[in-house]
């Protein structure tokens, strides 16, 4: 339909006047109309009202130039904006012109940063199509380059315009690194935003259609892993400073419980992390064994439930993949410690295996372990009545069998052997 003051020059014009409407004006109003909807789309996804460049609406004027985009806009011009919506947010990305998706990079990166503070899940998820996005780019490289050329001129060698197109993603992925690096110790929302994406750079990779075994994709991916250790030791760093400084005042054991709860906090900011699980098992170890030795059951029975989820987590990957190796004693160790808070001899002994499980040779856990058996050997056999059959007397024997096995010169394998000796002599032994 005409518009009203295209309508209203009609029947005005004989054949010896131009005609008033020109292509200019076309295109000027396409554009007004480009940047109305962009301004929708923007308040669509921030929840803010506000003005937009005008040449970010470019990202609307190349939807409508692709089949898939052009009736997503037509719709968003008569006002239905999910199309168009679903279209930036989730239209696949391989294939796509470079223009496109270099306006994709820009507005999804703008959308995350708006939003960081509020919803780091939706800022993440926009920080990683715009990470795709540049992916695309890079890997088709035409574009970038001649981009870069005209922006630099003659300031860049061709190397070196090459080298600033091979590092266009990585760069993202550098201020991702830094912007998790600075919100890292106080836990910002923006920070874990950064984070989250840090982490999901395979997925973008395979959202810009690059094979994870491509040169592009690794050096993505372990550019990504590297700043995303980096923001975590920043973040442990003071942690790990503060805990020895408590050891030197000879205060550890007392302020452990305090100074190690940062850092369980930042293992659940930081999506439970692995890395976290390891420094609270190395830092936690020393005062651990000195609330042990000092016989302080309840402080350890505290501490070691500020740190139970961090061990259960370490100690599940150990079980399900076999790493990390160097671990296995540490945990155990930890599985050992709360089993000696335990308040039943059932969880003590499953606390017990459980830590033997990981390490079969730990000496402690086998020491611990013998010494639960006998006493519910011993336990059992208390509870038994007067007429004892032989299932009973086997099961004892078994018991002790295990005992032994676990430490042949423990003391109490010595009691539970002397009653169980009074076990098998009661007067009537009876069969089943």
């Amino acid at each position: 339909m005409p518009h009203a003051w295209k309508v209203a020059t009609m029947g005005r014009q004989s054949h010896t006047v131009e005609p008033m409407w020109r292509a200019e004006d076309e295109a000027l109003l396409s554009r007004l109309e480009d940047e109305r909807i962009l301004e929708r789309l923007w308040l669509a996804a921030t929840g803010k009202r506000e003005p937009q460049p005008a040449r970010a609406a470019g990202l609307i004027a190349c939807i409508a130039q692709i089949e898939g985009g052009r009736r997503a806009r037509e719709d968003a011009d008569r006002g239905e904006l999910a199309p168009l919506v679903r279209f930036v947010h989730g239209a696949p990305l391989a294939g796509m012109a470079p223009e496109l998706l270099h306006h994709l990079a820009l507005h999804l990166a703008h959308v995350a940063e708006a939003i960081g503070d509020e919803s780091p899940e939706a800022a993440s998820d926009a920080r990683l199509r715009s990470l795709a996005a540049w992916l695309g780019l890079v890997q088709e490289r035409n574009y970038l380059y001649e981009l870069a050329r005209a922006v630099a001129g003659a300031q860049l060698s061709p190397a070196e315009l090459e080298r600033a197109v091979e590092d266009a993603a990585l760069d993202v992925i550098d201020g991702l690194g830094r912007e998790a690096e600075e919100g890292a110790r106080n836990r910002t929302q923006r920070a874990r935003a950064a984070w989250r994406t840090l982490t999901r750079v395979p997925e973008a990779c395979r959202a810009a259609g690059l094979a994870t075994s491509t040169d592009l994709a690794g050096r993505a991916m372990a550019r990504a892993d590297s700043k995303r250790r980096h923001a975590l030791d920043a973040a442990l760093s003071s942690i790990a400073e503060a805990i020895a400084d408590a050891s030197a005042r000879g205060s550890l054991s007392g302020d452990a419980l305090r100074l190690l709860h940062p850092a369980t906090t930042l293992w659940s900011w930081a999506e439970y992390d692995e890395a976290v699980e390891r420094f609270v098992i190395d830092q936690v170890s020393d005062a651990a064994w000195e609330l042990y030795r000092g016989n302080r059951w309840d402080d350890l029975r505290a501490l070691m439930a500020t740190i139970d989820p961090l061990v259960d987590s370490l100690c599940r990957r150990i079980e399900e993949h076999h790493e990390p190796m160097g671990y296995l004693a540490a945990c155990a160790h930890m599985l050992i410690f709360r089993a000696e808070t335990a308040t039943t001899l059932s969880e003590q002994i499953a606390l017990a295996e459980k830590a033997l499980a990981i390490c079969p040779s730990h000496r402690n856990a086998r020491i611990v372990l013998c010494s639960y058996v006998c006493r519910s050997a011993i336990h059992t056999m208390d509870r038994v009545g007067f007429f004892v059959g032989d299932k009973d007397v086997a099961a004892m024997e078994a018991m002790l069998a295990r005992a032994e096995e676990l430490n042949p010169t423990s003391k109490s394998l010595g009691e539970a052997r002397r009653r169980l000796a009074a076990f098998k002599q009661r007067a009537y032994r009876r069969s089943p």
